[in-house]
């Protein structure tokens, strides 16, 4: 029987042992898993870019309809304060005080009073200003304002004689007959419309023909904005 030697047999059995070498093997695959992670990595900076990208675009539309958007309200903004002014304008042409027609209601009230005579009519207006409120937005909606204005108070003082006998009996009926009147009767405060602020004593006439008492009567108009 003939006998066989393999004189290589020494050099392939370190072949394979290297080839079936475990740290070859794990090299091998974390070489291959690091080649994943990397190809990981750049999909997921190819999709962070691609979202950057969107993320512009909706920022230039966005940025784009915004300044549309500002103009719209702007305009709008102005429209209303347009619309006060003139509201203002016509309130104050249309709603002015009218000093004649007081003076014709004041003087219908002497009738049927002869002994009652007026010696001073003033007439007292105060204005108090109120600040111009502008229009502005909130939660993206416009928020009317307010237009300037002015507060008005208006009174009217009376200081007049009654020289009628007994002298001072006829002030209540004057009194009375300012309240009655039709102007001053709708257009007078409700309440305590007229009042009688002083009363005088008694005293002489210069002719010698009896007394006269002074008085001083108060009318109120209601507050108005104009």
């Amino acid at each position: 029987m003939p006998i066989r030697i393999n004189l290589l047999a020494e050099a392939q059995a370190a072949e394979e042992s290297r080839r079936k070498d475990p740290v070859k093997r794990v090299a091998l695959a974390a070489v291959c898993l690091i080649l994943l992670v990397a190809l990981w990595a750049s999909m997921l900076q190819l999709k962070i870019l691609s979202a950057k990208s969107d993320l512009n675009s909706v920022e230039t539309k966005w940025k784009s309809i915004a300044k549309s958007y500002q103009e719209a309200v702007d305009c709008q903004r102005r429209g209303i304060e347009a619309d006060q002014k003139l509201a203002a304008l016509q309130q104050m042409t249309t709603n002015r005080f009218l000093w004649a027609t007081v003076l014709n209601a004041f003087q219908q009230t002497m009738g049927g009073l002869e002994d009652v005579q007026v010696i001073h009519f003033k007439s007292e207006q105060t204005f108090t200003a109120n600040e111009e409120t502008k229009a502005h937005t909130n939660d993206n909606k416009v928020v009317s304002g307010h237009a300037p204005s002015a507060t008005e108070r208006t009174k009217l003082v009376i200081d007049a004689m009654d020289a009628g006998s007994p002298p001072g009996a006829r002030i209540s009926k004057f009194k009375d007959a300012i309240a009655g009147g039709a102007w001053f009767k709708d257009n007078l405060e409700k309440t305590n419309g007229v009042k009688l602020i002083s009363r005088g004593a008694p005293q002489n006439r210069a002719d010698g023909q009896g007394q006269f008492v002074m008085f001083q009567l108060e009318a109120y108009l209601p507050e108005k904005t104009r």
